[in-house]
């Protein structure tokens, strides 16, 4: 789980949402990551489990990417057999395989008894499931994931860009009151322009003229971590340079054709 543009060590503006994140990890609370495109929740998540030991960081099984209900289990269980989990191991083996033929194996089984192998190994580790850019939910999607929350007792880390039915989908009663939910909304201003500070050195602009740049990047990018980023990435291609002025208008266009290319992406029926 990635976030391409935002590879920085520190985390800015967001350090009260990552200690919040950090206690509903501590109490195996399941957490609706939710805000804007380039809010930032990706981030948030890559920076939490870089910070744990490693003991506990593979106990963290993480998906990215719209799924069925068929393709989020199989993912599932072949990475708690990758983490060494002693169920699904044993059950691949009893079976004659092992991890060169683990792919063969998964597709081999039956939905149902996949999801019981899922929920036993499930119970018996002490697992997070942390599932990002998810399409909205089904329904049965959504029964997949109650099951594992509340019969196997494992958390369940989901990002969107809001909280209703029509953000993501039938996930929102597992999420349906603020304590099982972070909002990423803009950052402080001190907090923005240290990171437009951080990204000018990052991507080599300090040679260019920025004397409107800073405030015009702040104002375009609405105090987004992720939009500011993005754009400054963006600000360091000579394509966007007009001697040594940036083309704000041009850059920003080609910022928002590029997200509306990511949201148009296909999702899945079940």
């Amino acid at each position: 789980m990635r976030q391409a543009n935002a590879s920085f060590e520190r985390l800015i503006g967001r350090e009260k949402e990552l200690r919040h994140l950090q206690l509903a990890l501590r109490k195996g609370q399941s957490q609706l990551i939710w805000g804007g495109s380039h809010s930032g929740k990706t981030f948030l998540i890559s920076k939490l489990l870089s910070e744990l030991p490693e003991s506990e960081r593979c106990k963290c099984i993480c998906w990215s990417g719209g799924a069925s209900r068929r393709q989020l289990v199989e993912h599932l269980i072949r990475e708690l057999y990758l983490v060494g989990d002693p169920v699904v191991r044993r059950k691949a083996q009893a079976d004659g395989y092992n991890e060169a033929t683990l792919s063969r194996w998964i597709s081999q089984q039956s939905a149902l008894r996949l999801r019981g192998i899922l929920f036993t190994a499930a119970e018996q580790g002490d697992y997070r499931f942390f599932l990002d850019h998810l399409s909205p939910v089904t329904h049965t999607l959504a029964q997949l994931l109650k099951e594992i929350v509340y019969r196997t007792k494992t958390p369940v880390y989901l990002t969107g860009p809001g909280y209703s039915q029509g953000d993501i989908g039938y996930a929102w009663s597992l999420y349906w009151t603020d304590k099982y939910r972070i909002q990423l909304g803009p950052v402080s201003e001190a907090a923005a322009r240290e990171l437009v500070e951080i990204c000018i050195k990052r991507y080599g602009l300090a040679s260019l003229d920025l004397s409107d740049f800073r405030n015009d990047l702040l104002r375009l990018s609405g105090y987004l971590p992720g939009s500011i980023v993005k754009m400054c990435e963006l600000a360091a291609n000579p394509r966007y340079h007009y001697g040594d002025q940036v083309k704000m208008k041009l850059l920003h266009v080609d910022y928002l054709l590029q997200g509306s290319q990511f949201s148009s992406a296909p999702s899945y029926s079940s």
